[in-house]
């Protein structure tokens, strides 16, 4: 008969560690960078802003800089960290401002991104199937807790 010990050191270990993820919040115009998620992944059809998952080793910068030439062919200059959230699945993630160049068009990676816009805060406000996080990152930067250039 086994002990109880030897059951329970045989059973596997609760993953511990969160998911991590980071945002790019990208201004022109005093418009945000949102895109529609593809039909092909998680969360299909939602709104956000565009980012994705953390690779092991990878800092959050490096991740956001893949992430925005992986979904969309363009390359950013991160400029800071703005806002910290965590979703509710648990996924810790860290929205970066990041810079565009003027000149520079995003075109759609079909198989993460179905739909690029350029929207003001209110254009989001009213729109509808968006990720939860995204109501949370307005709010947050209404309240005054992220500091964003512009208002």
């Amino acid at each position: 008969m086994k002990s109880v010990k030897s059951v329970f050191m045989n059973q596997a270990k609760p993953n511990t560690h969160r998911k991590r993820g980071v945002v790019g919040v990208i201004f022109r115009h005093e418009r945000l960078l949102i895109i529609r998620r593809s039909l092909t992944v998680a969360a299909p059809g939602k709104l956000c802003l565009p980012g994705g998952g953390i690779e092991a080793g990878e800092s959050e910068t490096d991740a956001l800089v893949r992430e925005m030439q992986e979904e969309l062919a363009i390359d950013v200059d991160p400029v800071r960290l703005c806002w910290r959230s965590v979703t509710g699945w648990g996924t810790e993630l860290a929205w970066w401002l990041a810079d565009l160049g003027h000149d520079i068009t995003p075109v759609a990676n079909p198989e993460e991104v179905a739909e690029v816009h350029w929207m003001c805060r209110n254009e989001i406000r009213t729109a509808h199937q968006m990720l939860p996080s995204l109501p949370k990152f307005l709010d947050a930067w209404e309240r005054g807790e992220i500091k964003l250039p512009v208002g």
